[in-house]
């Protein structure tokens, strides 16, 4: 019966075999196995969240809610939006979602007709490549003109009739690259007189380092009309596995994304949207800056235990993640390559560069740093001395 069964096409990229898969059992296996591939973020959520999510269990209905989410939330988020940003949303350009993958997943259905085309920056999170590719679209990728930022010169050249949407990941995984107002303004130029949608993903909104600061596209007055906004409060508060996200969007992209998500999942449950509303109308803004200001020295302490480990890290700007030259403590080999040499020895796991690039990856390994402070010591240790 097996050998009958007819999948789609549109699958066979998430049935190949997962590298990230393989680490994460591997280092799993160690007993002092320590995982800074994939970004879990292993840090306390607020008081605030808690009590107000369980407060929700014990005292509202267990019913489905509106698929854009509950009131409560979606004013905080519009709120959130002005007076951060001075961007304005209404309560119905505004869906909440289970996380921001599923709001990336429904736009993208909503958006994308066969072979159409989504552009990516590399390095780019690999979610939104298998997302485009999952909607039957067509992957174009623009790399990097250096470390510091896009290359908006290959992006004009790349801009065709097929050309649908645009992602934006910024603060970006894995890079930490920061847009700045300029490179956001220069974009919008590119882009007049076109139809593309720009997607954004600021999931790191809140992790923006060494007085960069954070400016969201629809910031940019001729960009509003044609961005959607994606972003969440897994990273802030700590709740990667709550899946808790939502979208913004001008009325009549919103309206259209809305039923999508409705129909992939009716809607993200209510005790969450209901806490987080609770939290985002509670939670002081020192909060943030104190957040930012510890993942600032993680930051700081990975980049000194990869340089004492023969790696060179790119230091990023924003998000948690960081690249790390390997080459002159393995040479040039390949990235899984590098990847499992560094978890055999020190039983320390990282991601291949190789799953951020369409194409043929630079030698660089993804480190991740929202851990406690004591595990950073300890892969500083491993780094200069072995196990």
């Amino acid at each position: 019966m097996a050998d009958s069964i007819q999948l789609s096409d549109r699958t066979q990229h998430l049935r190949q075999a997962s590298v990230l898969r393989t680490l994460t059992e591997r280092v799993a296996a160690y007993p002092d196995g320590i995982n800074l591939g994939q970004g879990v973020c292993d840090l306390d959520m607020p008081e605030q969240l808690a009590t107000a999510t369980i407060e929700s269990i014990r005292e509202s209905r267990a019913t489905y809610t509106p698929f854009a989410g509950v009131e409560p939330l979606r004013r905080q988020i519009v709120s959130r939006m002005e007076q951060r940003y001075g961007v304005s949303y209404e309560l119905d350009e505004v869906v909440v979602t289970i996380g921001a993958s599923a709001a990336l997943g429904s736009t993208f259905f909503t958006l994308l007709n066969p072979q159409d085309e989504v552009v990516l920056f590399e390095p780019f999170y690999p979610y939104h490549y298998s997302a485009a590719l999952l909607a039957d679209a067509r992957v174009v990728a623009i790399p990097e003109v250096s470390e510091g930022g896009p290359d908006l010169a290959r992006l004009e050249a790349a801009l065709g009739e097929r050309t649908r949407v645009l992602v934006l990941n910024t603060p970006a995984n894995p890079s930490g690259r920061v847009w700045t107002r300029a490179q956001l303004e220069r974009l919008a130029a590119l882009l007049d007189g076109t139809k593309v949608i720009v997607v954004t993903d600021e999931i790191y909104e809140d992790l923006v380092y060494d007085r960069h600061t954070h400016v969201p596209p629809a910031a940019i007055p001729a960009l509003r009309d044609r961005t959607i906004t994606v972003s969440g409060l897994s990273k802030a508060y700590s709740i990667t596995g709550w899946r808790l996200g939502w979208l913004a969007a001008p009325r009549d992209l919103a309206a259209a994304i809305g039923p999508v998500f409705d129909t992939l999942c009716v809607c993200a449950p209510r005790p969450l949207q209901e806490g987080a509303a609770k939290a985002l109308e509670t939670i002081p803004q020192r909060y943030y800056t104190d957040l930012r200001d510890a993942y600032e020295r993680r930051r700081d302490r990975l980049a000194a235990a990869l340089e004492s480990g023969g790696l060179r890290p790119r230091v990023p700007s924003g998000a948690y993640y960081m690249l790390a030259d390997y080459r002159d403590r393995y040479g040039d080999i390949p990235t899984s390559d590098a990847c499992f040499r560094l978890l055999d020895e020190l039983h320390l796991a990282a991601i291949p560069g190789e799953i951020f690039y369409a194409d043929a990856s630079p030698p660089v390994l993804r480190f991740h740093f929202a851990v406690e402070e004591p595990v950073l010591d300890e892969v500083a240790r491993r780094l200069a001395t072995g196990l």
